[in-house]
């Protein structure tokens, strides 16, 4: 019989290699992932379902959410910034209004008087140069504000220069109805024709002033009666008149109108009230 010195041994260390590595296997399947503290104590908590439901919300939707804090807050800037600008604007087309009036109003005189304050020319026309340039730029550089008032300042002005340019920048304000300063304009076109005596010209501007409510009705009826007198149609003049001097003969338009009526006819003023008298406080 064959011996095989140190058979049995090598055997028990294979048979030990074997055991051990069985052993490591079981341990690395009896391995388990690791639970989290919040999974093995609160996962039916519903503050912590709620907790997560939120979170995978804001995942999912915060972002659109965020954008649109940021565009709102982007607005409110530029809100605040064109409110700021806009006013800015407005102060300063009412500074520059305010300039161009002040040459619009000044005087014309050699030399100031002992106190006078305050801008004074000493020829027209550079008056009304200066003037007519002032309300030009007014009207051209803030037209949102004073467009049309600028405008209507600068054709009065012209009309001193430039009679056909006024009465075009003029006719431009009128043909925009805007109303108070379109009447103006028409206003000033026909006071303007009846000084150079084109009475057809004054008289359907008169007649279309007669229902402004910028314009006074008596002024719009005593230019039409003066236009109708200068044409020769003396009725229509003299009724108009009448009906000028109706509302108050103490005034100083039914003063005029009265006096139109003695000089064309004198006949008719018993067709007017009494003037109206004043009770003296003793």
């Amino acid at each position: 019989m064959l011996s095989f010195p140190f058979a049995d041994g090598g055997l028990c260390i294979q048979s030990a290699s074997r055991h051990r590595r069985r052993k490591a296997l079981a341990k690395t399947g009896r391995k388990k992932t690791k639970i989290k503290v919040k999974d093995m104590k609160f996962r039916h908590d519903p503050m912590i379902r709620f907790y997560e439901k939120t979170q995978n919300w804001l995942q999912e939707r915060g972002r659109p959410f965020i954008i649109a804090i940021g565009i709102i807050a982007g607005l409110a800037v530029l809100y605040v910034a064109g409110s700021g600008f806009f006013s800015w604007r407005a102060s300063k087309a009412a500074d520059e209004f305010g300039k161009a009036f002040e040459k619009y109003n000044a005087p014309v005189q050699d030399t100031p008087t002992v106190g006078q304050a305050g801008k004074f020319y000493t020829d027209e026309q550079t008056k009304w140069q200066e003037t007519a340039e002032a309300f030009e730029n007014l009207a051209r550089e803030y037209s949102g504000y004073y467009g049309e008032i600028g405008l209507y300042y600068a054709g009065i002005a012209r009309l001193r220069l430039d009679r056909e340019r006024g009465l075009q920048m003029l006719q431009q304000v009128a043909d925009k109805n805007d109303g108070e300063t379109s009447d103006l304009a028409r206003l000033a076109m026909a006071e303007n024709y009846l000084a150079v005596g084109d009475y057809d010209n004054a008289i359907p501007l008169y007649e279309k002033l007669l229902t402004s409510p910028a314009v006074a009705k008596e002024t719009a009826q005593m230019g039409l009666a003066s236009s109708y007198e200068k044409k020769g149609e003396t009725e229509r003049a003299v009724g108009l008149y009448i009906e000028v001097a109706k509302i108050d003969r103490s005034s100083p338009t039914g003063s005029l109108a009265e006096k139109r009526l003695s000089a064309l006819a004198p006949d008719r003023l018993k067709e007017l009230p009494l003037p109206s008298t004043v009770p003296t406080v003793p």
